[in-house]
């Protein structure tokens, strides 16, 4: 996967909208515009990473865990982690690409899930 097509597969799922939640005294569609942008703009060139546990288990962690995981975006200890043949997102926390946990839960919606 190259940076190119990260970028395409979550600009593909912003175009579907999103389910971020909007602080007060905020428009949604402002909003989620700023968001994807901070998303785009932390794009990286995609590493495969290694799952080794996840924060809820009982969801997505086995799915991950025995798949081609690659994150496509990063801030910090923060990263957005996909399936390489699916339209599936989850967050990631770890300082080493080989030693990820996962929140636990994935879906179609980047967003929401990069701002889980």
């Amino acid at each position: 996967m190259t940076k190119t097509e990260a970028i395409r597969k979550i600009q593909r799922s912003l175009a579907l909208g999103s389910q971020v939640i909007t602080p007060k005294n905020r428009n949604y569609e402002e909003y989620a515009a700023e968001l994807s942008e901070i998303l785009i703009n932390h794009t990286i060139t995609p590493i495969k990473v290694t799952i080794v546990s996840a924060c809820f288990s009982e969801y997505d962690f086995d799915k991950y865990k025995n798949s081609e995981v690659w994150a496509i975006a990063r801030i910090n200890d923060s990263w957005l982690l996909t399936l390489e043949t699916e339209n599936e997102f989850a967050l990631g926390f770890g300082a080493d690409a080989k030693n990820i946990m996962m929140h636990g839960f994935s879906s179609s919606d980047a967003l929401a899930e990069w701002c889980a």
